[in-house]
């Protein structure tokens, strides 16, 4: 082996060099002390000029590095030519051929018959008739196809008349362009751009496919436009073969100081209607200064069956109430005081089911709200002072103005192992109505004072559970609340309504939610609760029981006519959850009525994961008042080597029927995903939908289909996990998150 030393190929070339950075300093040439080496079985040549060398032969600059049987190098020009088994190397990317010619000053050439493995993030392999070297990171190439797929695998691959990458600008051309999967073409185009990495840019989109009830087969062809760094929309024409032809688009910005959305959907002429349809909705939230912020949103549609006819997901259909809402919100300190106040203007568009009618809410037009907080007053004492004043309209209800006041003052107590906070505060409301009920005051007052005790203790002792150490706690704690009765019967109703009995509630003074009521109450409220910590602090089971007990009847209703209680105590509350396993969590709730001895809610949560891409959930829910009885199983698990089968079964025992069915499997092929689901919901009352969606994914060039699909996914299955993440790495499920009574959606 005959080898040219380091320093006296750099010398020759690095002289030279220096003259081409000088002279073309955009062709980005190797800097000067970047030194070439040569080996080779023999080598020979004018030292300063050329060299030409054979057999085993590798040449290696910073790193840039091509091995062959022949090379021949000129120094004075940096002009390569390799002939046999060549290898070129240059970063990470590898390419092979038999002939290459190769300017190493501008990084230009040429390699014939190649293939190739570029590493970028996604790693993609090919060949070519022939690829030319634009620079440091450009590439043409003729006759191409490329893949992710590893090697020996083409289950997919795109081919092209001409290739371009650039990586430098991370865009790529194909002209002349097919893409194939599983050997036949699904996809042709005279001209793709394409992006490199994650980047946005403006193009069509993958094409999505959905076939309904309601709609029939669906096709989406979405456009995406960056207009801006700051700035993109999406438009989406679609075709429904039941419906017609819809646009649907969407904008979004951002700035320093503000950022928003806007979407529009418009669906010229229903052919099962006959007349337009439209939706829109408008987000908008900007801070004008530091204490000062604005918020909008604004959200609309056509028609009461909007979301039934032209939706699939149970969030939509499901849409009682769209939100048209904006305010301007301050907030500042003033030594050490807390200020804030907001202005809100607020109105609801109601979708009525002709078979289950919902009373619309009240419009607050406007609602203004001010208050004040301070801490540590005086070294004891934390204080707040609200005021509100809100104009209620509605359509057909009573209409009027509420001035409500709501003070507080604390001297809260805590230390190691315990906590008392005494609280007294008032409740004063005035109201003038401007279209009263028949029979209701033009005008009123209530003002209700009250005190409240909050305390509780922590002990806690080493124990042993399951064979490890773990910290268990006993935590005691007693909430008394005191407010006399004052006569509201005669008071409108316009946003309260009773609050759920829940354990939060226990330690609450007020039985309700909103501004028109506030209850009397003389009662306690005694809690327990335990938990076992493991020695890195997550907690692996939690008990908690509690109930109140009443030192008088309830005199305050919702109404005249609402029945008042007249028990000396409350339901029993407990909760049981934690890690109760490796791989498995349980959250357990329970409504218990000890005086006729029922159980009134009850709700039980099962998971087990123990791998990634493996879940099972099983819960139940029960609500007496409510006639509520449901099942609810969902799950994600492999059946076969790159099968996972993904399904949700949600049953109402009461209506006698499913709420929600989901059945999907999806498939990995290594380089690709394919992903099917079909799915029903109860849309209202006596109307059901049913759908199905497809995608094709293949690693590193797209989606073909519709991303309803991981969307359906994630949001039935808790703990799904798409089985191939960008990163190529699993990311595992939530475990932590209790999922009791939750939807799914």
């Amino acid at each position: 082996m005959q080898r040219i030393p380091a320093r006296e190929l750099a010398r020759g070339v690095a002289g030279y060099a220096a003259l081409v950075i000088a002279s073309a300093a955009a062709a980005q040439t190797p800097a000067p002390d970047d030194p070439a080496t040569l080996d080779a079985q023999s080598i020979e040549g004018i030292a300063g000029l050329e060299v030409t060398a054979r057999g085993s032969v590798e040449f290696r600059q910073g790193d840039f590095s091509v091995f062959a049987d022949y090379l021949r190098f000129n120094r004075e020009f940096g002009r390569l030519e390799a002939d046999g088994g060549v290898r070129l190397q240059k970063a990470g990317d590898r390419f092979f051929g038999p002939s290459l010619h190769y300017d190493t000053a501008t990084h230009t050439g040429s390699l014939e018959k190649p293939s190739f493995l570029i590493r970028r993030e996604q790693t993609a392999r090919g060949g070519a008739e022939r690829i030319e070297f634009l620079g440091r990171d450009r590439y043409r190439l003729t006759g191409a196809h490329f893949t992710t797929c590893e090697p020996g695998n083409d289950d997919w691959r795109l081919e092209a008349r001409e290739l371009e990458l650039d990586y430098e600008a991370e865009d790529a051309v194909a002209r002349g362009a097919r893409l194939r999967f599983l050997g036949t073409t699904i996809l042709g185009s005279p001209y793709l751009s394409l992006p490199l990495n994650n980047r946005r840019r403006s193009g069509l989109l993958a094409p999505q496919y959905a076939q309904t009830t309601n709609r029939g087969a669906e096709f989406v062809v979405p456009f995406y436009w960056n207009i801006a760094p700051e700035q993109d929309a999406t438009i989406a024409p679609t075709y429904m073969s039941r419906r017609g032809n819809q646009l649907k688009a969407q904008y979004r910005y951002l700035g320093q100081s503000f950022a928003g959305q806007a979407r529009a959907e418009y669906l010229p002429e229903d052919k099962l209607l006959g007349e337009s349809r439209s939706g829109y909705s408008v987000q908008h939230e900007q801070r004008f200064t530091p204490s000062l912020l604005g918020r909008l949103d604004v959200n609309g549609v056509s028609d009461d069956q909007y979301f039934v006819d032209l939706y699939s997901q149970v969030r939509q259909v499901s849409t009682g109430n769209l939100q048209r809402d904006g305010y301007l919100q301050y907030g500042r300190t003033f030594a050490g005081t807390a200020v804030a106040a907001q202005a809100r203007v607020q109105r609801f568009q109601t979708l009525q089911d002709p078979l289950a009618p919902i009373v619309p809410p009240y419009h607050r037009l406007p609602q203004l709200s001010l208050s004040a907080a301070r801490n540590d007053m005086a070294g004891a004492f934390d204080g707040a002072l609200p005021f509100e004043y809100t104009r209620f309209s509605h359509d057909t209800l009573a209409e009027g103005e509420r001035s409500l006041a709501t003070p507080v003052l604390a001297a809260p107590l805590s230390g190691p192992g315990y906590f008392f906070a005494p609280r007294i505060g008032g409740h004063h409301a005035r109201y003038y109505m401007s279209r009263p009920d028949p029979g209701q005051p033009v005008r009123q007052t209530v003002s209700v004072p009250w005190m409240s005790l909050d305390g509780g203790l922590l002990f806690e002792r080493d124990t042993e559970w399951a064979g490890s150490r773990v910290a268990q706690t006993l935590e005691p704690r007693l909430f008394y609340v005191y407010a006399p009765y004052r006569d509201q019967s005669q008071l409108p109703l316009f946003d309260t309504t009773l609050a759920d009995f829940n354990y939060a509630q226990l330690f609450s003074e007020n039985r309700f939610v909103g501004g028109d009521r506030f209850g009397d109450a003389n009662q306690i409220t005694w809690a327990l609760t335990s938990r076992l910590l493991s020695a890195g602090g997550v907690e692996r089971l939690r008990a908690t029981v509690g109930q109140r007990y009443y030192f008088s009847e309830e005199r305050v209703g919702l109404t005249p006519t609402s029945a008042l209680r007249t028990s000396p105590e409350s339901d029993w509350l407990a909760s049981l959850g934690g890690r109760i396993a490796a791989h498995w969590i349980t959250d357990g709730a329970l409504q218990y009525n000890p005086r006729d001895g029922r159980t009134e809610r009850f709700g039980l949560l099962l998971r087990y994961a123990p791998e990634i891409a493996k879940v099972l959930n099983v819960s139940y829910r029960y609500n007496r008042a409510d006639s509520l009885s449901q099942v609810d199983v969902s799950g994600q698990w492999p059946v076969s080597a790159g099968w996972y089968a993904i399904g949700r079964y949600n049953y109402s025992f009461e209506d006698k029927g499913v709420l929600e069915a989901l059945a999907g499997v999806e498939y990995n092929g290594g380089c690709w995903v394919f992903r099917t689901v079909m799915q029903r919901v109860q849309a209202a009352t006596d109307v059901s939908s049913k759908a199905i969606y497809f995608q094709l994914e293949l690693n590193g060039f797209g989606q073909i289909g519709s991303n309803e699909t991981v969307n359906l996914f994630r949001r039935n299955v808790p703990g799904y996990s798409v089985t191939n993440p960008r990163d190529q790495a699993l990311v595992p499920p939530s475990l932590g998150a209790s999922a009791l009574g939750a939807e799914g959606n």
